[in-house]
C-alpha cells in the first residue's frame, strides 16, 4: 500500500501547484486572509470534514474523526502574506501591489490542504482523529495564540501537534530537525528618554536625550557580551531611534525601539529586567526623565524529544536517514511555540533550496520563491508522521 500511496500523492502534483499558486497570486496580510480562508474551507468541506470558520477572525479548522477511538493528532499551517512588493518576473506573480508570500505561507497551506485530501480518501482506515489547524497572523500578529485562546485544541483533545515551514537554506528533498529548544523568544520594548529642548550652543542650559541615548545603547547591548553565559543564546538589538528635527537644536526627547530574543526564559527575563535597570540608572545620573514598555512577544519554541523522533523516524522510512538532517537552533520567532506550550509536538524544516532554478533567496525577500517539488514532497512526509504517530500502518 506504501508505494501505491506515494504514487497518489505524487499524483496530485499539478492540483497542489495550482492551489499554491492561486494562494500565490492574492496574498492576505494577518487577518485579513478572508479569500484564503475561503478556499480553505470550501476544499475542507469537499473533502468532507468536519469545518469550522472564523476563528481568531479568519482561522479554520477541518477535523476528520476516524472510524474507531484513538488519539488526536493536528497539523498547522499559517496563511498569512507579508507588505513586501514581489520582484519575481514568474506567471504566478503577486497581483496584489505591495504584498507578497515572501515566506513560504502558501505553500504551508497548499500541502496541508494535500494531506486532507488524502486522508479524505482513508478515513475507514484511521483510528482516532486528525486536526487541520489553519491560523492567520504569524507574522507578527500572535495569531497562533489567539488560536489556542478560542480553544483550537479541545473539541477533540489534542495530544500532539506538528508544524512545518519550508526551509531555504537545506536542499530540496530533505528534511530538518531540532529536538528541544528550536527558536527564541521575540520580545519588543520601547524607551522614550525625555529631556529639554536647547540651542546647540548652548546644551548647558538643555538636557540632551541624543547623548543619554548614546550611552543607553552602548550599555544594553552590553548585556549580552558581558551578562550572559557564552554558551546560552540571546540577542538585544535596538533597530529605531527617533528624535530631533534639525542640526542645531538639541529635541525635547529621542525614541528607542528594540528586540530581545533568547532560548531560554530564564535569559528572557533577566533581560527584560536588565534593560530597565540600565535605563533607570543612566536616565538618572543625567537628571532626565523615562518612559519604559516591554511587550512578551513568542515565547521560546521548544519540540519535545519525542515528537522529534516521530518526526525523524518516519520521514526517514521515506527518504532515508541520510536526509532527516540537523538544524541548528535559530535567533528566529514562531507562534507554532504557542502551542508547544500546552500539548507535546514537533515544528520541523521542509528543504527548498535548489540553486539549479535559482531557489536561493532567504525569507522576507522580494525575490523569495519556493521549488514546488516540495509541495507533494511535505504531504509525504506529513502523511508519514500522521500514520507513525497514530499507528495505522499505511506507509509501511
Amino acid at each position: 500500500m506504501e508505494e501505491s500511496l506515494k504514487e497518489r500523492i505524487y499524483g496530485m502534483k499539478d492540483w497542489l501547484i495550482e492551489i499554491r499558486r492561486e494562494i500565490h497570486m492574492y496574498p492576505e496580510l494577518g487577518f485579513e486572509e478572508v479569500k484564503t480562508s475561503r478556499l480553505v474551507s470550501e476544499w475542507l468541506e469537499r473533502f468532507g470534514l468536519d469545518v469550522q470558520k472564523g476563528i481568531a477572525g479568519t482561522g479554520v479548522i477541518g477535523l476528520l474523526r476516524g472510524k474507531s477511538p484513538g488519539k488526536t493528532v493536528a497539523i498547522r499551517a499559517d496563511m498569512d502574506a507579508l507588505p513586501i512588493e514581489e520582484l519575481n518576473q514568474v506567471p504566478y506573480a503577486s497581483k496584489i501591489k505591495g504584498k507578497m508570500h515572501a515566506c513560504g505561507h502558501d505553500a504551508h497551506v497548499t500541502i496541508l490542504l494535500g494531506v486532507a485530501r488524502i486522508f479524505s480518501s482513508f478515513r475507514d482506515q484511521v483510528k482516532g482523529n486528525i486536526k487541520w489547524i489553519f491560523q492567520p497572523a504569524e507574522e507578527g500578529g500572535g495569531g497562533g495564540k489567539r488560536m489556542v485562546e478560542e480553544g483550537v485544541l479541545e473539541n477533540p483533545h489534542v495530544d500532539a501537534i506538528f508544524g512545518a515551514h519550508v526551509f531555504p537554506q537545506i536542499e530540496i528533498g530533505k528534511v530538518g530537525i531540532c529536538e528541544g529548544k528550536a527558536l527564541a523568544s521575540a520580545d519588543r520594548f520601547t524607551i522614550k528618554v525625555v529631556g529639554r529642548s536647547g540651542h546647540a550652543a548652548s546644551p548647558h542650559l538643555a538636557k540632551d536625550p541624543i547623548l543619554v541615548s548614546g550611552h543607553l545603547i552602548t550599555q544594553i547591548h552590553c548585556i549580552v557580551s558581558r551578562e550572559v553565559d557564552p554558551l546560552d543564546s540571546a540577542v538585544i538589538t535596538i533597530g529605531r531611534v527617533s528624535g530631533g528635527s534639525a542640526f542645531n537644536i538639541i529635541p525635547d526627547e529621542v525614541e528607542l525601539l528594540g528586540t530581545v530574543r533568547a532560548l531560554s526564559p530564564e535569559i528572557r527575563e533577566k533581560m527584560r529586567k536588565r534593560i530597565e535597570e540600565i535605563v533607570r540608572g543612566v536616565t538618572q545620573s543625567f537628571g532626565v526623565e523615562y518612559q519604559f514598555e516591554y511587550e512578551y512577544g513568542y515565547p521560546v519554541l521548544v519540540n519535545e524529544p519525542e515528537m522529534i523522533k516521530v518526526v525523524s523516524s518516519a520521514c526517514a522510512k521515506g527518504i532515508g536517514e541520510e536526509n532527516v538532517v540537523e538544524v541548528q537552533p535559530s535567533m528566529g520567532a514562531e507562534d507554532f511555540a504557542f502551542y508547544l506550550e500546552k500539548v507535546p509536538g514537533a515544528f520541523f524544516r521542509l528543504g527548498i533550496r535548489n540553486e539549479s532554478k535559482g531557489i536561493v533567496h532567504p525569507y522576507h525577500n522580494s525575490r523569495f520563491d519556493i521549488d514546488e517539488d516540495v509541495l507533494p514532497f511535505g504531504v509525504e512526509m506529513y502523511v508519514r508522521i500522521i500514520d507513525r504517530y497514530l499507528e495505522l500502518g499505511m506507509m509501511g
